[in-house]
């Protein structure tokens, strides 16, 4: 294979990216919903789907900082700097400054973060549903990705979502403990089962759901990235001297 030429940059952590993408390849100007969205940049799921296909969405973000960043670099997407629960209150979150995206509503995972040495800043944050915020934003039933990435809170952003009258083609949701191997409840995925959805895939980080009519959708998911997506993350990327490069040429699979 010419790795000269690739055909994406990777921002995700494991190569969410590669596989949505190579998924809604012909599907131009989709509608995103991005739980937990973090830096618009590293670790973003939704950049390619932006810059390179012409999607459009919710970022939901309680973080100041990273919801800051997502205003700039996306000022025509709506940003909402809220966490998102089963029902509207006030809680407390748990923040790592310079952790890179460890914050969390989950005491116990704050808890152990603080334990490994992370420094800690316990603020309040509002929690709203996702309906609500789905209903504000005027996001149609049918829209193309729901991505949660929640830090150990992912029940509650789905106790709070009616999944049945939504219907985002594809849930795509980390499935991991923070930093860790050890797979979270099965309390999420059975929220997302009875909603209408299959399993296409388990990257080793993240579960890919998609709805039980989309065939074809769930076959181009169940791969995860490979070298025969022909890409490269943009850590590898940035690394590289200017004149080593590979060239970066969009392509449909």
């Amino acid at each position: 294979m010419d790795m000269s030429e690739m055909r994406l940059v990777s921002y995700a952590d494991n190569g969410e990216d590669v596989v949505l993408m190579r998924a809604f390849h012909d599907r131009s100007a989709g509608t995103f919903v991005d739980v937990g969205a973090g830096d618009p940049t590293g670790g973003s799921v939704v950049k390619n789907l932006i810059e390179i296909l012409g999607w459009s969405g919710v970022h939901v973000e309680p973080d100041p900082v990273f919801a800051a960043r997502l205003e700039s670099a996306y000022p025509t997407d709506i940003v909402v700097r809220s966490a998102i629960g089963s029902h509207s209150l006030t809680a407390p979150y748990y923040t790592f400054p310079g952790s890179g995206g460890l914050s969390t509503l989950d005491r116990r995972l704050a808890r152990r973060h603080e334990a490994a040495g992370y420094e800690m800043t316990e603020s309040t944050v509002v929690l709203r549903p996702l309906d609500d915020i789905l209903r504000e934003a005027d996001v149609r039933p049918g829209f193309n990705l729901l991505k949660i990435d929640v830090e150990g809170w992912e029940e509650e952003v789905l106790a709070g979502a009616r999944l049945k009258h939504w219907q985002p083609r594809v849930v795509a949701i980390e499935a991991t403990e923070p930093h860790s191997r050890v797979r979270v409840g099965p309390g999420a995925e059975r929220f997302i089962r009875s909603a209408g959805y299959e399993l296409a895939l388990f990257d080793g980080l993240n579960q890919f759901f998609v709805r039980n009519d989309e065939v074809e959708l769930r076959a181009l998911l169940s791969v995860p990235a490979n070298v025969f997506d022909r890409y490269i993350h943009y850590r590898w990327y940035q690394l590289l001297p200017e004149p080593l490069r590979p060239t970066v040429r969009f392509c449909p699979w």
